[in-house]
C-alpha cells in the first residue's frame, strides 16, 4: 500500500484496534491448536507473538486499491481512454454516480512449528464501501487522483469460518483530493480479470525455518 493511500484498516478494527487484533490472534492461535495437539509443551504466548504482527500487516488495505478494482466496469472509463474522443493532455473530471462497493479478501498464515510442514490458517475479510460524489481527475488515459464528498464503510472479519469481527458502517475521514502517486492505467483496469478461475498455480509456501519465532509465519493476501 502507498504511504499516500488511505487505510480501510479503520473501518474493521473500530478505535480499538489492539482489541481486534487481540481477537485474531486468539482466534488463529485456537486453530493452530488443533493441528499441533501432539506437542503440549509449545510456548503458546511466543507464538501469538509472532502471530500479532502478522495479523496487524493483515489489514494494511488500500482504500484506491478496492476502488480501483471496482471501477474496471464502468464504461465510462473506457470512454476516457480512447484517444479518438480525448487527447493525451486533456485533463477529464469524471463524476460517477453513488454506488456501494462489496469486495472479499482471503488471506492466510502459514506457521511453520518445528520440522512439520507449516500449518495454514485462513482469514476471510468483507469490506462493504458507500461512496457519494465521487469525481476522477484522468490524464492520458490514467487515472491520477480522486475525489469523495463522504464515504461510510464497515465488515466482517472471519478466522477458519468462525466469525471475529463484524464492524457497522462508519464514516471515514477523508483529504479533499486523493493523490494516486503514479495513478492507475485505465488499460490495467480493463485488462483481464485475475481471479479463482485463472490459469496461474497457488501460491507455493517457502522453505520456512524450524522454531516459533515471527521470522516461521508468512502472511499471504489473497
Amino acid at each position: 500500500m502507498s504511504d499516500h493511500d488511505i487505510s480501510l484498516r479503520a473501518v474493521l478494527l473500530g478505535e480499538t484496534p489492539s482489541a481486534a487484533i487481540t481477537a485474531c490472534v486468539a482466534a488463529a492461535s485456537a486453530a493452530l491448536k488443533t493441528g499441533v495437539i501432539d506437542m503440549p509443551r509449545l510456548d503458546w504466548a511466543q507464538i501469538a507473538s509472532g502471530l500479532a504482527g502478522k495479523v496487524e500487516a493483515m489489514f494494511d488495505i488500500g482504500l484506491s486499491d478496492v476502488l480501483a478494482g471496482a471501477w474496471r466496469d464502468y464504461r465510462e472509463l473506457r470512454d476516457c481512454a480512447d484517444p479518438a474522443k480525448h487527447a493525451a493532455d486533456e485533463a477529464i473530471s469524471l463524476p460517477m454516480v453513488d454506488h456501494v462497493i462489496e469486495t472479499t479478501f482471503e488471506p492466510y498464515l502459514e506457521v511453520a512449528i518445528g520440522a512439520r510442514p507449516p500449518l495454514r490458517v485462513t482469514f476471510a475479510i468483507s469490506l462493504a464501501l458507500e461512496l457519494h460524489g465521487v469525481v476522477l481527475r484522468i490524464e492520458n488515459a490514467v487515472i491520477r487522483s480522486f475525489r469523495l464528498a463522504s464515504c461510510r464503510g464497515g465488515g466482517t472479519v472471519s478466522c477458519e469460518g468462525v466469525a471475529v469481527i463484524e464492524r457497522k458502517t462508519r464514516e471515514l475521514e477523508l483529504p479533499g483530493e486523493i493523490e494516486l502517486p503514479g495513478g492507475i492505467p485505465i488499460a490495467r483496469l480493463l485488462g483481464p480479470r485475475v481471479g479463482r478461475g485463472d490459469d496461474r498455480p497457488p501460491p507455493q509456501p517457502r522453505e520456512a525455518p524450524a522454531g516459533t519465532s515471527a521470522e516461521a509465519i508468512r502472511l499471504v493476501k489473497a
